[in-house]
């Protein structure tokens, strides 16, 4: 289980040079509400980007970055998952991905992909059930059934873990 305990970001969207901290442990569920221009969104796009590298709403990569600085876009996000603290780094002109694992950083040069790392080692959850399960942002949530039938799957496979029986199902279609 994914436990976050903090989220920075600068130059992020309407957010200039004064980074913005949240923390985001301090009780067992994390709610953000407001009304509408005081940042709800931006705590989504930013977590969303740190993890995965790419918005939560259909914007471009681009469009992340603060538009008069067009510069130094970071984000830095802090969690542990069963004991083990990581801590992520995600910046954007200059690009930037670095993962922390305990402190140290994870070798770059051995991982062949090293998001598929944090995707799939350290996280254990891809971008489409992170932003239906995880971020229950109104701004794109698509009602389960109303997902394709491969995404349904995806959602399920993840929740379950039962990843293997899509793999074997795989198999067997190439075998016959």
């Amino acid at each position: 289980m994914i436990e976050f305990e903090d989220v920075t970001y600068q130059n992020f969207m309407s957010v200039g040079n004064a980074p913005i901290h949240i923390k985001l442990n301090e009780r067992q569920l994390t709610l953000i509400a407001g009304t509408n221009g005081n940042g709800k969104s931006i705590v989504i796009e930013a977590i969303t980007f740190g993890l995965y590298g790419k918005a939560f709403r259909d914007i471009t990569k681009k469009q992340l970055i603060n538009s008069i600085n067009q510069k130094q876009c970071l984000v830095t996000i802090n969690f542990n998952i069963a004991g083990i603290k990581y801590r992520v780094e995600r910046g954007i002109k200059p690009d930037i991905f670095r993962i922390f694992k305990n402190g140290e950083l994870i070798n770059q040069e051995a991982a062949r992909d090293y998001q598929k790392i944090l995707e799939q080692q350290i996280l254990g959850i891809s971008y489409r059930v992170f932003t239906q399960v995880v971020l229950l942002g109104s701004a794109t949530f698509t009602p389960f059934m109303k997902l394709t039938t491969a995404a349904r799957r995806e959602v399920i496979d993840d929740i379950l873990d039962i990843r293997i029986i899509t793999r074997m199902n795989g198999l067997l279609k190439e075998a016959i």
